[in-house]
């Protein structure tokens, strides 16, 4: 039991508030009573750390150790693609699975036309319409279409640009594996999941099976000192980053 001297609030020592004494409150504390040190066997004391990524991906591999550089084969819980990539995707999935396979969850899949939506190119505009038929043919649920350029607001389905679409449509959750055909696929991994780009190759791949061979990433660190100028925004500070 420990003991503490107290000033009551709103007493000033000496006198105050009309001449008012000070006064102490004697104020007792409980403390448990200390329990008996557990070896660390019973604690479950971390005996190999991992970063966040190399939780994700091991816990996605059925390891219980991930380290930088090993290869392994992770479950993918969502691939996105886009009207750029989809039809490519899509082509070498049916070339090395077959015309009549089924892609693996069409649950999984998430379809966002967001590149050559405003062009009117034909063959721009043909990548969205063969995106269109993938979907349908595959009965992939989650497909933002959009069918009138000239008014957005009469396409409830468009959702707008893909990454923030996926993180909207709450596509993106804590602890899944995302891949996606665009080099800015890693930007999900703000949401506390493991995120990255592919190739059509490899996106077809998983079209098929629902897994992909990786190679576990290492991880950077990088601390920065100092506050950022107010011309200055978080897309000047990673390109500075890039360039160190």
């Amino acid at each position: 039991m420990a003991a503490l001297l107290q000033q009551r609030p709103g007493l000033a020592q000496g006198k105050a508030h009309g001449g008012a004494s000070r006064q102490q409150v004697k104020v007792e504390a409980v403390v448990a009573p200390p329990s008996p040190a557990r070896s660390p066997a019973s604690t479950g004391t971390v005996k190999n750390p991992m970063t966040m990524t190399e939780k994700i991906l091991a816990n996605h591999s059925d390891n219980s150790l991930v380290v930088p550089g090993q290869n392994i084969w992770t479950r993918v819980d969502k691939l996105m693609t886009h009207d750029v990539c989809g039809p490519g995707t899509f082509g070498i999935f049916q070339k090395e699975f077959g015309e009549n396979a089924q892609v693996w969850d069409n649950e999984r899949v998430v379809l966002i036309p967001d590149h050559y939506i405003f062009t009117s190119d034909p063959r721009a505009n043909r990548n969205v319409d063969i995106l269109r038929d993938m979907a349908q043919k595959y009965n992939i649920k989650y497909f933002y279409d959009i069918k009138d350029r000239s008014n957005f607001k009469a396409n409830p389905d468009y959702k707008g640009v893909c990454h923030v679409a996926l993180a909207q449509e709450g596509h993106c959750k804590p602890g899944e594996v995302l891949f996606g055909t665009d080099s800015h696929t890693c930007n999900a991994g703000a949401f506390g999941q493991f995120a990255t780009g592919v190739g059509n190759t490899d996106a077809g791949f998983i079209l098929g099976t629902g897994k992909l061979l990786i190679k576990v990433p290492p991880t950077m660190r990088f601390v920065l000192d100092g506050e950022m100028p107010e011309y200055l925004l978080a897309k000047d500070l990673i390109l500075q980053v890039c360039r160190s």
